[in-house]
C-alpha cells in the first residue's frame, strides 16, 4: 500500500483557473456540439496534444528524451500552464496583428 500511495503522492495534476476549463466541462461542450466525449476521453485527448507540442519542442532543440520521460512532461503541471501561456501570448499578438493590418488599433 504504501508503492501505492507514494506514487500516488508523487502524482500532480493541473489546476483549473477561473480562466480555465476542465475536463467535465470540455467534454460537455464538445458533447453539446454532437462530439460525445466524457471527461477522460477529454482529458486523452489534451495529453495527446500536449504530446504534440512536446515532441515538437524537443524536436527543434535537438533533444532525444525516451516516451516514459515524455510522458511525464506532458503530465506535469507546469509544463501544461506554460503551453497554455504561450498559446495566450500567440493568439494576443495574432489580434494585435490583425487591429494593425486593418488599422483599428487605437
Amino acid at each position: 500500500m504504501s508503492n501505492l500511495q507514494s506514487k500516488k503522492d508523487k502524482t500532480q495534476y493541473a489546476t483549473v483557473t477561473e480562466e480555465g476549463t476542465n475536463y467535465r466541462e470540455i467534454a460537455d461542450m464538445m458533447s453539446m456540439i454532437g462530439y460525445k466525449m466524457n471527461h477522460s476521453s477529454a482529458r486523452n485527448y489534451v495529453l495527446r496534444i500536449m504530446k504534440k507540442f512536446a515532441e515538437a519542442i524537443t524536436e527543434n532543440w535537438g533533444v532525444n528524451l525516451s516516451d516514459e520521460a515524455l510522458d511525464k512532461i506532458i503530465k506535469d503541471p507546469l509544463f501544461q500552464d506554460g503551453i497554455c501561456d504561450l498559446l495566450q501570448k500567440i493568439e494576443s499578438d495574432r489580434k494585435i496583428n490583425v487591429n494593425v493590418k486593418g488599422n483599428f488599433v487605437s
